[in-house]
């Protein structure tokens, strides 16, 4: 790893250098390495089902400025329970360590940076929450924002936490920023820990004292502060071998089965850094290799979904139509059942979509309304009306799904750009849209559970 090293003192150097963003897409030696054969436990990657697809949707992140940390946070912000939907369900039983390191460095308040709420529309600024509220809840109630502010506060000012909570409280500010969309401000507060595979943080036990989601989380977040997305690559097969020595070394089958559970998520995480530095050739040769891999036809049904939209985002829809029939999945389209052929089904549309036949496209998204994918058919469906001329009818559906209290940031998107198009007062409009979704999310609370509250003006195109 070329990250910065931690002395032996404790203290956190800056990083050794920077590279410069240069593309990657004519790199044989990445290329080859992911055209290998099928992954399996003894090579370092294999797939998960529970990673997002190939192709993630990046939201704007204008980079904001913070206040100063609050003084009313408790000594132990991380009490009654551990936040939720930040990480892994299970964690590996590891032996206690003897020693505990000085974590100090990791709590200077010079690692921090401030953000402030000057991007955030106006009506989720107002967001109630009480001063008293406790990190878990913020996580849960989707205040992200206030629950990276009480992080850096309680590192900052709280003196008894523990080697762990200190820990959990930096994974929590940089899990936070990043659902925030402040990829580049976490990335440069990631630097801090320095090389992750440092020997500083092996316990006496020689395991890593780091938890394993910061582990993975700093891997893409210092890539990306490096300008080098090779190196998150090379990342996540260090971190692979690291789990192979775990399954190796562990007798029991728990354990075992958690660290391969490890390994399928950091295949996928691998072909997502492949696609996200442009090169999609490498990317589908990788997520290929990963269907003769896994052991589940499911599994594979959603491997194929992804590497067909890869296919369809290359532009090479030939492809795309090899991989939307079930022959090429394991077992053929025999053993495949009705709700796994329906994740391919919402390919076809997409492919008549990429060759202009909106009017098709439109007819095959209406069959698709009453199925489990009703959200993502009648927002296609809308998008296709658009292209084709019926303006009001796609205001309608667009309208219909805020109404149900959906809120993505591809809805927001287009129902803004429908009221740019129909009226001379779309401001107003997309004010208004914005305001009903701060009011849907409050009075949906329970059922938003963990759903981000914090929207910024560029979700509306304010």
């Amino acid at each position: 790893m070329d990250a910065s090293e931690i002395s032996r003192d404790g203290s956190a150097s800056t990083s050794k250098r920077h590279s410069r963003n240069i593309s990657y897409s004519n790199r044989t030696p990445l290329t080859r390495r992911t055209t290998k054969g099928p992954l399996d436990i003894d090579d370092p990657l294999a797939p998960s089902t529970t990673t997002q697809a190939p192709i993630p949707v990046a939201e704007a992140a204008p980079v904001l400025m913070p206040p100063t940390p609050s003084t009313t946070t408790t000594s132990n912000p991380l009490s009654p329970s551990k936040p939720p939907g930040l990480r892994p369900r299970s964690r590996s039983p590891l032996p206690p360590s003897i020693s505990t390191k000085d974590l100090s460095f990791l709590r200077h308040p010079s690692n921090f940076r401030k953000i402030s709420q000057t991007d955030i529309s106006p009506p989720f600024r107002s967001t109630p929450a009480a001063p008293d509220t406790t990190l878990p809840a913020l996580l849960r109630q989707g205040h992200y924002y206030r629950a990276a502010l009480l992080a850096v506060s309680s590192l900052i000012i709280d003196s008894d936490l523990s080697q762990k909570e200190i820990l959990e409280l930096l994974y929590v500010r940089l899990a936070c920023l990043t659902l925030l969309n402040h990829t580049p401000l976490a990335g440069k507060e990631s630097l801090a820990l320095g090389d992750i595979h440092s020997p500083f943080y092996l316990d006496d036990h020689n395991e890593c004292i780091l938890p394993w989601e910061l582990r993975v989380l700093a891997v893409r977040l210092q890539a990306l502060e490096a300008g080098d997305a090779r190196r998150g690559v090379q990342g996540y097969y260090d971190l692979a071998a690291y789990a192979r020595r775990r399954i190796r070394g562990s007798g029991d089958a728990d354990v075992r089965g958690l660290w391969k559970d490890r390994l399928r998520d950091l295949g996928v995480r691998a072909g997502n850094a492949l696609v996200e530095m442009g090169d999609l050739e490498a990317g589908r040769r990788h997520f290929k290799t990963l269907v003769g891999a896994t052991t589940t036809t499911e599994e594979n049904t959603v491997l194929s979904s992804w590497i067909a939209m890869l296919c369809l985002r290359m532009g090479d829809l030939e492809k795309t139509r090899t991989w939307t029939r079930g022959d090429r999945l394991a077992g053929g389209a025999s053993a495949i059942n009705s709700s796994q052929l329906a994740k391919h089904d919402v390919l076809k549309p997409l492919l008549n979509m990429a060759e202009g036949e909106y009017g098709i496209a439109a007819t095959e998204w209406r069959s698709l309304l009453q199925s489990p994918h009703n959200v993502l058919a009648k927002q296609n469906l809308a998008v296709c009306l658009l292209y084709t001329g019926h303006l009001s009818e796609t205001s309608q559906l667009l309208e219909e799904l805020v109404n149900d209290n959906h809120a993505f940031y591809a809805l927001t998107f287009n129902l803004a750009t429908v009221y740019e198009l129909s009226t001379d007062k779309s401001r107003d409009r997309k004010t208004q849209l914005a305001e009903r979704v701060a009011e849907g999310l409050r009075k949906n609370a329970a059922d938003a559970e963990g759903r981000r509250i914090e929207r910024s003006n560029v979700d509306f195109k304010l």
